[in-house]
């Protein structure tokens, strides 16, 4: 059998370009940690015993990125973008999901999640990502953002180090939620824990602040407060 050669969609030569920018200009550090998400769990189970006709079902996605939303309003040097020379704090977070799609990966971002309600963000996302998987994406949509979540747990992945979307800062991986053996008070219990890797720009983002945001994230999705 001969080899096979074909030309790259257009879509993959546009991320393997800004996959290539970001390698080259972000020195990127990874924070790997594990939140109890029980919280969470009882949180989305709640609400999406609640729907309505016609309405989807509220994801784990839609709760990390309303959380992601929270802490970056309160550390806005992650919520920004830097050229080498200057800092460009953003006003809104907004927050992509990385959606995987015959014609490659996108990632349409939900402008403003921080004065969202879950239902408002999965209706938004929900719409992007039916609209990504037809190719109806529009520039508004992909342009804008200011952090990213990707999520490969679904697919039994526990851990990975994504790339960061440039000109953002920082993204953040969500991988496998998985009932684990954790040592209490002398007694060894079960507690679903979920799995999450930060990926921040160095330059800008040092590990004491990286680690303080990302200790606010886990903070509000331990506690569910400011999420309903």
């Amino acid at each position: 059998m001969e080899r096979e050669v074909i030309p790259a969609p257009k879509i993959r030569k546009i991320v393997a370009k800004r996959m290539l920018e970001s390698w080259q200009n972000s020195p990127r550090v990874s924070f790997t940690m594990r939140i109890d998400a029980e919280k969470m769990m009882d949180l989305r189970k709640k609400l999406n015993a609640g729907l309505k006709e016609g309405e989807g079902k509220i994801s784990y996605n839609t709760i990390i990125m309303k959380a992601c939303a929270i802490a970056l309003m309160e550390f806005p040097d992650v919520n920004s973008c830097f050229d080498g020379e200057n800092i460009t704090r953003n006003p809104d977070a907004n927050i992509g999901l990385a959606v995987d799609t015959e014609a490659g990966l996108m990632v349409p971002n939900i402008k403003q999640v921080q004065n969202k309600t879950l239902r408002q963000i999965s209706d938004e996302m929900d719409s992007a990502i039916e609209r990504a998987r037809i190719g109806k994406l529009k520039i508004d949509d992909m342009s804008g953002g200011t952090f990213t979540v990707t999520s490969l747990g679904g697919m039994g992945i526990e851990h990975a180090t994504p790339i960061i979307n440039p000109p953002e800062l920082a993204i953040l991986g969500v991988y496998t939620l998985t009932d684990t053996p954790v040592a209490k008070d002398g007694q060894v219990i079960i507690r679903p824990l979920l799995t999450l890797v930060l990926v921040a720009d160095h330059r800008l983002i040092d590990g004491a602040l990286a680690a303080r945001f990302f200790g606010r994230i886990k903070e509000v999705l331990e506690t569910c407060e400011g999420l309903e």
